[in-house]
């Protein structure tokens, strides 16, 4: 499956998108012929690394577990690729955004998976490097064959929130975090959405806030740092002794 290089012939990201392949999707702010392609979605990433820094401090201020401790760096992480990838807006560089946020949702996931015993705190890491890369790897054939992969997030949000709710009896937790999460995110797609389908579009704006998809970002850093304060509760106290 082709598709159309988003960047002029005499752009800096031309050459290797013509030779790794285009990204599957178009935002709505055009692709400016420059080093930093797509201001307003590139900036907006400052969200997440602002939240990635933020909370490492808090973990290790709080002397949080090691589990909490990998949080906030997988959100810097996730936040650094989303940058690269907005700014070269090629194929190669969309992979490394989804690994950014494959592991964010294996992260929660092994989480929750801990509280049901059916994972070792020890494993958490491996859990999610292998998380993903099969996703990445279906992510690849999704790509050839022309599938929007943009579907494998929204069905690891499902398994977060059926092993969420699987999780829910074993030990008392206030939902509150959980909920305005939801509701951060919810949100957030919402905006991403009507980026994608154009309804809220002017693809000249650059503002840090002017995309649809840039607000998803900006929201979607909220709602990294309200999971986490879900995950700090004492729902993580069993973890200990396994």
């Amino acid at each position: 499956m082709s598709y159309p290089n988003p960047h002029g012939p005499s752009c800096p990201w031309y050459n290797i998108t013509e030779k790794t392949g285009a990204p599957n999707v178009k935002w709505c702010e055009e692709t400016l012929c420059q080093w930093i392609s797509e201001p307003a979605n590139t900036w907006s990433n400052l969200s997440y690394l602002i939240a990635g820094l933020f909370l490492l401090w808090f973990a290790r201020k709080h002397k949080h577990n090691i589990e909490m401790l990998q949080f906030g760096p997988i959100i810097f992480f996730m936040g650094s690729m989303s940058f690269v990838y907005h700014l070269s807006n090629f194929y190669l560089s969309q992979i490394l955004d989804f690994i950014g946020m494959f592991f964010f949702v294996g992260w929660t996931i092994g989480m929750n998976l801990i509280r049901l015993g059916k994972l070792k705190t020890k494993h958490l890491i491996a859990f999610n490097l292998i998380y993903s890369v099969i996703n990445t790897l279906i992510m690849h054939v999704m790509y050839l064959n022309g599938i929007k992969y943009q579907v494998l997030i929204i069905i690891s949000a499902l398994i977060i929130c059926l092993t969420e709710y699987l999780a829910r009896h074993i030990v008392k937790v206030h939902y509150k975090w959980f909920f305005s999460t939801l509701a951060s995110l919810i949100l957030a797609f919402a905006f991403s959405i009507a980026d994608g389908k154009r309804i809220w579009c002017n693809p000249t704006d650059h503002g840090w806030f002017s995309q649809g998809h840039a607000v998803w970002h900006w929201l979607a850093g909220l709602g990294m740092v309200l999971i986490f304060f879900h995950f700090q509760q004492s729902a993580l106290e069993p973890q200990k002794k396994r």
